[in-house]
């Protein structure tokens, strides 16, 4: 009886000991696998980018006889940033983009003539910081991998005002721009895009990419950049930021080429 006892908790210790030993190798090798992924450089990707960027309206003001805004030229946009491959077809990027607009107030009011047009009010320096989500439609090593994106924007603009010459607005050199609460602010925007990715070489790539960014308008809120001069101008929320960027990319690894399939025998 008592032996009977004994192979009977011999079986259920080995019962519930199986299964745990059996997660505890299975969690081992998940840890590892993730670790392998990580620490895979052919993953890894550093990029450098430059283009041309435009902005929407700063700011407005509807009338009876047109529209007058201020806005911002379309200036040159660089920056940089790095990414990780989360498969051949899913990609992350965290990536930093300076751009620096002219400010121009711009009046729709009269006939077509540009004598009501004010230019060099100021400069706004943007500098954004995105971490995005991108999907490659038929893997990023490919030759031509065309790749649309998504992701969140942090947007630090700095605002120089520089003073006007006389104009037909003022007899002397006058500032328009003022920043009571500050030069500086910050927001948080989306942005996507959409591009295409060309392998040039086992290592290098390169990216013709268009990008939309939902940016904060600099001019809204308590510590908002403000234009005096009389004139009640409505201040959009948001504001259009997009670009057409020229990257190139390079892998900190060669891609592992890829195992051949099993090939399995069929009976004639």
């Amino acid at each position: 009886m008592r032996q009977s006892h004994r192979l009977l908790a011999f079986a259920f210790g080995l019962a519930v000991a199986t299964p745990a030993g059996a997660q505890s190798a299975n969690n081992d090798s998940l840890v590892t696998n993730i670790i392998d992924m990580i620490t895979d450089a052919s993953r890894w990707h550093l990029s450098l980018n430059g283009g041309a960027a435009g902005f929407g309206n700063f700011l407005l003001q509807q009338s009876p006889l047109g529209a007058v805004a201020i806005r911002g030229d379309r200036g040159f946009a660089f920056g940089g940033g790095g990414g990780f491959d989360y498969d051949e077809n899913n990609q992350f990027k965290l990536n930093y983009t300076y751009t620096g607009t002219n400010l121009r107030y711009r009046d729709w009011r009269g006939v077509g003539s540009n004598l009501l047009n004010v230019t060099g009010l100021g400069k706004i320096n943007t500098n954004v910081v995105t971490l995005e989500a991108a999907h490659y439609f038929v893997g990023s090593r490919s030759f031509i991998s065309p790749y649309a994106g998504f992701g969140f924007a942090g947007a630090w603009n700095h605002l120089s005002p520089d003073v006007v010459p006389a104009s037909v607005f003022a007899n002397t050199p006058t500032q328009f721009l003022t920043t009571p609460g500050g030069s500086q602010k910050f927001g948080i925007g989306a942005t996507a895009n959409l591009g295409a990715q060309v392998r040039l070489t086992g290592d290098f790539f390169t990216r013709l990419e268009w990008n939309s960014m939902n940016m904060p308008n600099p001019f809204n809120g308590n510590r908002s950049f403000q234009s005096p001069g009389g004139v009640t101008y409505d201040q959009p929320s948001r504001v259009q930021k997009t670009e057409w960027r020229l990257a190139g990319v390079y892998y900190l690894g060669k891609q592992a080429p890829a195992q051949q399939k099993p090939t399995v025998a069929t009976s004639p």
